[in-house]
């Protein structure tokens, strides 16, 4: 064989092995460009091509703020046309709500949960103490205009007056009807689960007749809340738990007026009136944390305020 056909053996051999080797990366290239679509923060998405949904069912001023930030990290707003509910639009078509609503959000996670059953479905709601719980309702309801609060001599008479007119029924609105859905048993019961987790509680799957059956409910409480970044990441990997922003970095200017309200303990007449009119949430809530007597939990609530 000349040299001339041997060069032209050579190219045409080369030509092929280019061809063979560019295929080849092309089908390699698919398979993993298909393969980060069905990764989600580490996580495979189900084969099903369910999507997953995130809920934070939550009391008012219990951790709402923090816990909606850590659930919708890489998420955007989206318009919710139902009220008392916000959703959020996540990577890979995942979807996450908050509501202090329990209807309206088991309403939203059912509604989700009907074209993805296979999705991951992982519900939070959070409780604080009412030794610390009046005092941010409160200042809630003022906002951050220094002009709508009334002046240091007369906030004290406002707030008792706010305290002497409370039933505290915002307990009632969210965390009752979670501890029914998951059938695991009173607040007190949950606390003792709590104590012995450092500070959280993971009830579920639900049952197969629950509107919400196969989510899974995390049960945190606010006094331990500086373990929540390792809870959630044991809970789940892909979450990074956020802090919430604290009402004094909110609004700066109405620290010393809000450190009265935070500093004020409420009077045994004052619990004990809340406690008799209040409903069987409101009596569960008080007694969980020992608030209308003197236990360990209530006693570190007080220090932590003070």
């Amino acid at each position: 064989m000349d040299m001339q056909k041997k060069l032209k053996l050579y190219y045409l051999i080369a030509i092929g092995l280019t061809i063979l080797v560019i295929d080849q990366f092309s089908a390699n290239g698919d398979r993993y460009g298909r393969y980060l679509e069905e990764r989600i923060n580490d996580e495979e998405v189900s084969n099903t091509g369910s999507k997953d949904i995130y809920a934070v069912i939550n009391t008012p001023k219990m951790g709402t703020g923090g816990l909606t930030g850590t659930i919708t990290v890489g998420c955007r707003d989206t318009e919710s046309n139902v009220r008392q509910l916000a959703t959020f639009d996540c990577p890979h078509g995942h979807k996450a709500i908050r509501t202090h609503s329990f209807d309206v959000g088991f309403n939203a996670v059912e509604e989700h949960r009907k074209d993805n059953p296979a999705g991951k479905c992982l519900i939070v709601t959070a409780i604080r103490s009412p030794a610390t719980w009046f005092a941010s309702f409160f200042a809630e309801t003022l906002g951050c205009n220094m002009e709508d609060w009334p002046s240091e001599e007369a906030l004290l008479i406002k707030f008792r007056a706010f305290i002497q007119n409370s039933s505290a029924i915002q307990i009632s609105r969210a965390i009752p009807g979670l501890l029914n859905e998951f059938g695991d048993g009173s607040l007190q019961e949950q606390f003792e689960i709590m104590d012995a987790h450092g500070g959280y509680s993971l009830l579920g799957p639900a049952p197969p007749q629950s509107t919400v059956a196969g989510c899974k409910l995390l049960f945190l409480r606010m006094e331990q809340s500086d373990h929540w970044p390792a809870i959630f990441k044991k809970v789940d990997q892909t979450i990074d738990c956020r802090r919430g922003i604290a009402k004094t970095e909110l609004c700066p200017n109405l620290n010393e007026r809000m450190k009265i309200i935070k500093d004020y303990e409420l009077t045994i007449a004052e619990k004990n009136r809340i406690y008799e009119i209040g409903n069987k949430d409101v009596k569960d809530w008080f007694d969980a944390y020992g608030y209308t007597t003197q236990n360990l939990l209530n006693d570190q609530v007080i220090a932590q305020r003070k």
